[in-house]
């Protein structure tokens, strides 16, 4: 997901499916795709054939939405410990509690960074 949405986050203009397979499987990557767009992350266009089978895509880029949360989890640390948090929840969750939990780690994260503050004498 993360490296998906670094590729839509960039400002290149829209860019076909098969520019993102580097990512992973083409079903894989078409199917995070469909739940990234889903979610309101990306603006994309998916063709179908006559079967309803999808045959491909246009990923135009990210949505404003889309942009903020790559923000959230931009920092391998945050990611690795978000993919850490879910994996030892076991579930996976809607795109608005990821959001929560990314929130929710970036500041633990950053707090975590903040010096202790000695009172003056």
């Amino acid at each position: 997901m993360r490296q998906l949405m670094a590729l839509a986050a960039k400002d290149g203009g829209p860019a076909p499916t098969s520019d993102y397979y580097d990512v992973g499987r083409p079903e894989s990557v078409t199917a995070e795709l469909k739940r990234l767009k889903a979610d309101g992350l990306i603006d994309a266009e998916f063709k179908h054939d006559f079967n309803g089978v999808c045959v491909g895509c246009e990923v135009v880029g990210a949505t404003e939405e889309g942009k903020a949360f790559f923000r959230l989890v931009e920092n391998p640390d945050v990611w690795r410990i978000v993919c850490q948090t879910l994996e030892s929840a076991g579930i996976d969750v809607s795109y608005p509690l990821l959001k929560e939990v990314c929130e929710e780690i970036l500041k633990r994260y950053v707090t975590s960074f903040i010096p202790e503050i000695k009172p003056c004498k």
